[in-house]
């Protein structure tokens, strides 16, 4: 009669060949140092300690330590809501110059700084001629609720769909233009650093 083996042995057998990938560990290990350091970074904006984390690494793990901090960085960058965002701006930029000194990134972060003050003000412009544009259709709307309730009734313009609306597909459109200026220069990081991804 043939053996009886338990599964546990057949399973032993048949990945006996397979052997843990200990670089790819590390490597993920050090790209995770790197993305935990960018996000403090963030928060406290602390680039000493940023840089402090390439400090004492092998040529190899600082690229890796690098990639972490520069994915979580760039990914945080977006357009600005609101002229206190500009100051994450800076931030993200002074990382980005604490890790890759010399190689131009502050001037870079300098033209994205005047490139998103033109956006802010290109948006506020956008907004009130939009405003100035339909506000004789809310006075008529104000004008027509007032007399038809009998009390004098206030609309804001975002009260109004048509001019939600407008507004939507405007800043839509502007935010796209700028979006694709924000690419390129993740794209020319990524390029300076020689990351890939």
């Amino acid at each position: 009669m043939g053996e009886i083996r338990s599964a546990i042995d057949i399973a032993m057998e048949k990945t006996a060949h397979i052997e843990g990938d200990r670089s790819s560990a590390e490597n993920r290990e050090l790209k995770n140092s790197g993305k935990r350091a960018a996000g403090a970074f963030l928060e406290t904006g602390d680039s000493g300690a940023l840089a402090k984390t390439l400090a004492g690494k092998k040529p190899e793990q600082v690229k890796l330590v690098q990639e972490g901090i520069i994915s979580i960085l760039l990914a945080s960058l977006r357009l600005p809501i609101a002229e206190d965002d500009l100051g994450k701006v800076e931030r993200i930029g002074s990382g980005l110059e604490a890790i890759l000194a010399g190689m131009g990134l502050s001037e870079l972060f300098g033209q994205v700084m005047q490139i998103l003050h033109a956006y802010l003000s290109e948006r506020d412009q956008l907004k009130g001629a939009l405003e100035q544009q339909f506000m004789p259709k809310l006075r008529a709307k104000q004008q027509e609720l007032s007399r038809r309730y009998g009390q004098n009734i206030t609309l804001e313009p975002s009260q109004d769909p048509e001019y939600m609306a407008a507004l939507s597909k405007n800043l839509r459109m502007l935010e796209q233009k700028y979006d694709t200026v924000l690419e390129e220069v993740r794209s020319r990081v990524r390029e300076v650093s020689g990351i890939t991804e």
